[in-house]
């Protein structure tokens, strides 16, 4: 018998081996979980933009509020290529103007600032409307942008085609150059007013900004597109550029992230961006106009989880929001409980005491039984009690008495007939009286 003593032991030893691994690898699990450092890329256009600029200052507020989220900026064309590679899983994040269809993957975290549609000309280009750009040298800004695809949605709401003027799709620096060597007679952009490209242009360059105006009208293909100006002396207070505000087309900017992207980190990236945009806006001012994304903003992605987190924070609950109605109706449901809970004891009570009522009828039939004397009276009670077995029987099937009650009437019913049996057995026994006669 000795030798089980190892065995058993052995056995204890391994389980408590096995817990004592499985604490430690849980435990480090953990630990491992809350001090992950998570890389993200966000795809953010070209350096000279301010998506690329609002970028950098993202990655270093979240990285100083929070060291686990680093956050590399990618240069790209520009929106199109930002929606392809968040497609492709090659980022995380990206920006991109509103107007640029997203792919099914790319969930909205938060509207950015806007961007206004801009022309500038040269001064002595004759051109006072996007209709005179017809044969025209314009610079524009690289295939695969997001600004590209807006000049040819512009270009085609005016009726000019690609083959009505001259485009020069280069960087933003190469445009610029051309412009100032009057190898160009228009730049067109898609920037926030006060753009320090287009400031250089119209101040130093003779540029001239043009409007660009029936907003509303394009709206009708584009829903993302709204209506907006430049301000009166946005590049220059005096004399004012523009000297009036400037009608002409705007779009918001706005952050992508993946559907994959995890919900925590995400929730935590917007939390950043909210309550530390002061610390956004002192490196780039047009971070004061970042909101949460709606309807208004005409696009129908939805908004990702982890986002949408964040801006439910302050949400009240369903018993929050609906306390009066649920006060009602509990009230309500209270009532009628009570009012069903009386109907049922009333009915229990009425039942316990048909119950009771049965059980005396048999106790009555007993004493019968006990001041018997002779077997044709025994008979008849024998009779009786089983009619009345048969009555208890369906009173219990129209719930009339209760089965509790049922199961005291049997075992009353049964006394009755063993009584019975005794006194039938008590009758038969005794002798038969002899007639005088005899």
């Amino acid at each position: 018998m000795s030798h089980r003593y190892p065995i058993r032991l052995s056995r204890k030893i391994f389980l408590i081996l096995f817990s004592l691994g499985l604490m430690v690898s849980l435990t480090g699990y953990v630990v491992i979980k809350r001090n992950r450092v998570h890389h993200l890329t966000i795809a953010a256009g070209s350096k000279q933009g301010e998506s690329y600029i609002f970028s950098q200052a993202m990655a270093q507020v979240v990285a100083k509020y929070n060291p686990k989220i680093q956050i590399e900026v990618l240069e790209t064309k520009g929106s199109e290529e930002n929606i392809k590679l968040l497609e492709d899983q090659k980022v995380q994040l990206a920006t991109a103007q509103a107007d640029i269809p997203a792919l099914p993957s790319a969930r909205i975290v938060s509207k950015l600032f806007p961007d206004m549609f801009q022309l500038v000309v040269q001064a002595n280009s004759g051109i006072q409307q996007v209709s005179d750009l017809k044969g025209k040298r314009i610079g524009l800004p690289p295939k695969g942008g997001g600004q590209y695809l807006s000049f040819l949605f512009v270009a085609e709401h005016y009726r000019l085609e690609e083959t009505d003027f001259f485009s020069f799709a280069v960087s933003e620096k190469e445009t610029d150059e051309a412009f100032r060597n009057n190898q160009v007679d228009a730049v067109f952009r898609v920037r926030p007013p006060g753009n320090q490209s287009i400031l250089d242009l119209v101040q130093n360059r003779g540029g001239r900004l043009v409007p660009i105006d029936q907003a509303e009208a394009m709206k009708i293909k584009q829903p993302t597109l709204d209506a907006g100006f430049i301000p009166k002396g946005a590049y220059q207070g005096s004399p004012a550029i523009p000297a009036t505000d400037l009608p002409t087309v705007a779009v918001p900017r706005i952050l992508l992230a993946h559907q994959k992207v995890d919900y925590n980190l995400i929730q935590e990236i917007t939390s950043i961006l909210y309550e530390r945009r002061q610390d956004l806006a002192a490196v780039m001012p047009e971070a004061s106009y970042i909101s949460p994304p709606s309807v208004l903003v005409g696009t129908i992605l939805p908004i990702h989880p982890g986002a949408q987190a964040y801006y439910d924070r302050e949400k009240p609950s369903f018993l929050q929001e609906n306390a009066e109605w649920l006060g009602l109706l509990l009230s309500i449901a209270l009532l009628i409980g009570s009012w069903v809970w009386q109907l049922k004891s009333q009915l229990d009570k009425k039942q316990k005491n048909q119950g009771d009522n049965y059980n005396q009828e048999i106790l009555m039939l007993m004493k019968q039984i006990e001041c018997c004397q002779d077997l044709g009276s025994l008979e008849k009670i024998r009779h009786q009690l089983f009619s009345k077995f048969e009555s208890v029987v369906n009173a219990l099937d129209y719930d009339q008495i209760t089965p509790e009650s049922f199961q005291s009437f049997t075992f009353t019913w049964e006394a009755a007939i063993a009584a019975l049996r005794d006194r039938r057995s008590t009758l038969m026994a005794q002798p038969t009286p002899i007639s005088k006669s005899q």
